[in-house]
């Protein structure tokens, strides 16, 4: 028995330390392509409430960069590449890939009647809040 104990406590070690190099790599590959981003980004997060975690969105409609903040919002909203799962997970991906935390500011509060389209109700407990949080560019990568 304590033979199965010491080699699942082997393989578990394995997988954490797998998953911890690999979201260390993701960030070391984003911070070489920092510069192409603009000094300000502002990331809408709403809670899903579907097994925790929040939806990850950055407006790029017509903007000069919107490739690479396309690219910041796949790496975002990429559960397994950054493991986001709440705000506080989202400050800390985003000042590891070189910005920092300026605001933030309610984009939107919707309490919504999941049973039907057109009505709109008051449920406790089941709204969805939407929050805009302004990053800026750590220091040493602004141009």
């Amino acid at each position: 028995m304590n033979k199965q104990k010491a080699l699942l406590l082997l393989l578990l070690t394995l997988i954490t330390i797998n998953l911890a190099a690999q979201k260390s790599k993701v960030i070391e590959t984003f911070r070489t392509n920092i510069k192409q981003l603009p000094e300000y980004v502002v990331v809408t997060s709403e809670n899903t409430k579907v097994l925790g975690g929040i939806d990850i969105s950055i407006d790029t409609k017509k903007s000069d960069h919107e490739d690479v903040l396309k690219q910041l919002e796949t790496l975002l909203q990429n559960r397994k590449k950054l493991r986001i799962r709440n705000q506080t997970d989202l400050l800390n991906a985003m000042s590891n890939l070189g910005f920092e935390y300026v605001d933030a500011f309610n984009a939107s509060s919707a309490i919504i009647d999941a049973g039907t389209e057109d009505d709109f109700e008051i449920l406790e407990g089941e709204s969805k809040f939407r929050i805009n949080m302004v990053f800026r560019k750590k220091e040493k990568y602004r141009s």
